[in-house]
């Protein structure tokens, strides 16, 4: 009994593999059938080429903003620093006070020359009554011609005298004067170096003052793109946090190249309030450049054997359209997408994505065209 179940169960099993093998030989040759042919031409994605005379080559280079105008106030006389009036961030006016001089030993000198002054002032009116009776008697005969002289030459010695005391006293009210720093204009104190009661020579750096009113941004660029700028190329500055400064103008452009980085340095003048000092500003120059080419997106270009860049052209044949490669020059990258020149026209199919997968001479299917990107 076991023994006819087991023969039973072989049988059905022996039964059911030959149905499955006439069942497979006989879809074989369907597959087959519709692997073949057109379900082979893998499905693309075109950019359309189209010529154009140039592009825009944008190029971007950093530097700062810094004040119009930065001061380093010092005396033009040494003395003691008896006060300083302003601390760091501290806003002036042009003509305030920011600091002062002991000017006690200056006042001294001056009562000095006054005093000697009063004293000239009534010597010299002795001697002008003097000269005035030698004159009278000198036209009656009873002075010699040497006494009038001697008269005379006292009193143009005492003329003298007095006015080398007006311009001592002169030079020494220069002096108190110029023992008070002020702020030659408009700004904000951005360094303070000393403080009261430090004894200072001439000429020795006390304050910094810069002009808060107005900044500009100094940019180094190479000397095509500086030129370009001062010929009127347009620019965009954008400040540290990215945003955009408008109504920035270029001031100048220095006709001198950098030893270092081979750079010309060109200034622009910032609008108030639009950047504040040290601050990195960032300049795009739009560069036209002309020549022939077309804007691809970067994904329809791959590498080439030589050393070239490649990009697949769909071309109609007998079996319908299919590849084959042209090689091309990339003259700019912008972002996601390539100016190009080479072998290919206005209106060309060109595969713009999915390169990796195509060899020349494979077949493809067209799906919806897309245009290129412009410049």
């Amino acid at each position: 009994m076991s023994t006819n179940k087991k023969l039973v169960k072989a049988a059905a099993i022996a039964a059911a593999a030959g149905i499955f093998a006439t069942v497979f030989a006989l879809r074989l040759p369907a597959d087959s059938t519709e692997t073949s042919g057109l379900s082979r031409a893998l499905p693309v994605r075109t950019a359309t080429v189209k010529i154009e005379n140039g592009y825009h080559a944008r190029r971007t280079f950093t530097g700062r903003a810094v004040p119009g105008r930065v001061s380093s106030m010092a005396f033009e006389l040494g003395g003691t620093v008896s006060e300083i009036k302003v601390d760091l961030g501290s806003h002036v006016k042009a003509g305030d006070v920011l600091a002062e001089l002991d000017t006690a030993r200056l006042k001294a000198q001056r009562a000095q020359l006054m005093a000697e002054k009063d004293e000239v002032a009534a010597s010299l009116d002795l001697a002008e009554r003097t000269l005035k009776r030698a004159q009278e008697t000198f036209q009656n005969g009873h002075t010699s011609a040497q006494r009038l002289d001697e008269a005379e030459a006292n009193a143009i010695s005492l003329r003298a005298r007095a006015k080398r005391l007006e311009a001592g006293i002169a030079a020494l009210d220069v002096d108190v004067a110029k023992s008070e720093m002020r702020a030659p204009f408009d700004g904000v104190i951005t360094a303070r170096l000393v403080d009261e009661g430090v004894v200072v020579g001439a000429g020795a750096r006390l304050l910094e003052l810069s002009e808060d009113s107005r900044m500009e941004a100094h940019i180094g660029m190479p000397p095509e793109y500086a030129l370009a700028v001062e010929d009127g190329a347009k620019v965009e500055l954008r400040g540290g946090r990215r945003q955009q400064i408008d109504g920035a103008t270029v001031r100048a452009v220095v006709p001198t190249i950098e030893g270092q980085t081979r750079t010309m340095m060109v200034t622009f003048d910032l609008p108030e309030a639009q950047a504040s000092r040290g601050e990195l500003i960032t300049a795009v120059v739009n560069d036209w450049q002309e020549t022939t080419g077309t804007w691809l997106p970067i994904r329809a270009l791959s590498s080439d054997v030589r050393g070239l860049w490649r990009v697949y052209k769909v071309e109609d044949g007998g079996d319908g359209p299919h590849v084959r490669f042209e090689n091309v020059q990339v003259l700019y990258t912008d972002t996601n997408r390539v100016f190009v020149s080479g072998t290919i026209s206005d209106g060309d199919l060109i595969i713009a994505d999915g390169v990796e997968r195509l060899a020349p001479g494979q077949r493809v299917t067209v799906l919806a065209d897309n245009p290129a990107p412009r410049g």
